[in-house]
């Protein structure tokens, strides 16, 4: 035991660096505010590939809803090829088509954001200028988490920085616990109690969404590229699963290992406290003997990050309780109702984003319905525990959801009088930029082709539309 003295002085000794280290990263923090803060690239496209080797109904509900909300013409990834029996092969595929893609991309256009995503459970909510808007703000909002946790010194010196932004999840699979990209990420940005007192404790539809979902993905074509030509080189080298999730999650971790270790010598070099660090690399939950400890030799940093409040991406997994559609011009009473018993739980408001707008600004839909000047008068599927609501909504885990949630989609009811307005505007339906409407590109080992829209979803159209139950 320390004598009295001996212990005041190392305590004051402890308390001056830690104060040192609080106060070096509240001058950082102060100095490299976000407001600064600048994307290195400036895209002026938005590619958009599909994973999808054949044409179906759950593929056109996809595409309809990409051209109703003005996207561009897909790219269909590895369109027509036959699938290999074994899954493995079948996997690599889907990798090495995408990095086939990514790399045909001309040189010029390297620094454009590409938007990847599988093609059979997903359909978007709002128009493609709020997924560009929405990627910047995730990005910015990661720096300015980067700048709290590791100081803009460190940040700077090693390009920390997410940029290549997977969609989240709200368990880990297919991975054990034990695996790096399991234990090694970093925590949501959703707070604690997001989905009530059993958050983060217990079951999956409680966690807060932390691991990665490889069925979205967006950012600059040359990184893409990077983290496939990572994910597949794991995939050769440690064939685990036949999931392409599995690989993709391993880099990820590997990746947020790396970083928290940097910091803890970083932070160690400079005499301050790295318990929490030390906690985060040997978390108690984890059996040491199982856990796998990564090999943090040769390049880590692959710029990636999650959507973690699902501004853009909405995954459906474990998350059924925590989605609905409300109509936000009809919320304010509700909302009074709700404060004044002190939940202020179900306050939901439409996003800032989406103020003063609506569906018909860019296209002249208003004679359909007046509904359709304003976000505010339709039903958007909304996440209450973020309160955002999605651009993306990825109908992972139970598929049965594809069938009931799409006639809830605010567009579900003008399928028809918007088809027919566009169509009578007239479809972009010659050069390279074409509108998806008009049909989708085709990309296989390299070669591209086109299909035409009534060709992959002309016979479906009455289906999307509710008119008939079965498939053509």
């Amino acid at each position: 035991m320390l004598p009295t003295a001996a212990f005041s002085r190392r305590l004051t000794r402890a308390g001056a660096l830690v104060f040192a280290c609080f106060a070096f990263a509240f001058l950082t923090l102060h100095l490299y505010s976000p407001i600064s803060y600048k994307l290195y690239h400036d895209p002026k496209r938005l590619h958009v590939a599909v994973f999808a080797t054949s044409g179906n109904y759950f593929l056109c509900q996809l595409h309809l809803s990409a051209a109703l909300l003005g996207f561009p013409a897909p790219v269909f990834i590895n369109w027509n090829d036959e699938e290999d029996k074994d899954e493995m092969k079948q996997h690599l595929a889907k990798i090495e088509g995408a990095l086939s893609y990514l790399e045909s991309i001309p040189s010029h256009q390297q620094d454009d954001l590409v938007l990847m995503m599988d093609g059979f459970d997903i359909w978007f909510q709002l128009p493609h200028d709020y997924i560009l808007q929405r990627y910047h703000q995730v990005v910015a909002r990661a720096h300015e988490r980067h700048v709290q946790a590791f100081g803009e010194e460190l940040v700077a010196k090693h390009n920390i920085r997410n940029t290549v932004i997977f969609g989240p999840d709200k368990s880990c699979a297919p991975a054990g616990q034990d695996h790096v990209s399991c234990w090694a990420i970093p925590e949501s940005w959703l707070p604690p109690m997001s989905f009530g007192p059993d958050t983060d404790h217990g079951r999956a539809m409680h966690n807060r969404p932390r691991w990665l979902n490889s069925g979205t993905v967006i950012g600059p074509a040359r990184e893409l590229k990077d983290v496939f030509e990572r994910a597949l080189q794991q995939n050769r080298d440690n064939h685990v699963t036949d999931s392409d999730q599995f690989y993709f999650s391993h880099v990820f971790g590997v990746q947020s290992y790396a970083r928290r270790l940097l910091k803890l010598e970083y932070d160690a070099a400079r005499g301050c406290d790295v318990a929490g660090d030390q906690e985060f690399l040997h978390p108690q939950h984890v059996d040491p003997k199982k856990k796998s400890i990564p090999n943090t030799d040769g390049r880590t940093e692959y710029y990636i990050g999650l959507d973690w409040s699902s501004d853009m991406f909405q995954t459906a997994g474990f998350y059924a309780d925590y989605l609905t559609w409300i109509r936000h011009n009809q919320t304010s009473q509700y909302i009074q109702q709700q404060s004044e018993t002190g939940n202020y739980h179900h306050h939901f408001t439409l996003p800032e984003d989406l103020l003063g707008r609506g569906p018909s600004e860019d296209k002249d839909l208003s004679s359909i319905d007046p509904a359709l000047a304003s976000w505010q008068s339709l039903p958007l599927a909304t996440n209450t525990a973020s309160k955002t609501v999605p651009t993306v909504m990825h109908i992972n885990g139970k598929k049965g959801y594809r069938h009931l949630w799409w006639p809830r989609n605010w567009f579900f009811p003008y399928i028809e009088p918007m088809l027919k307005a566009l169509r009578r505007q007239g479809i972009k339906n010659i050069g390279g930029d074409r509108e998806a409407l008009a049909g989708a590109w085709t990309f296989l080992k390299g070669e591209y082709g086109w299909e035409e829209w009534n060709t992959v979803c002309g016979r479906y159209e009455d289906r999307l539309m509710g008119k008939t139950k079965e498939p053509d």
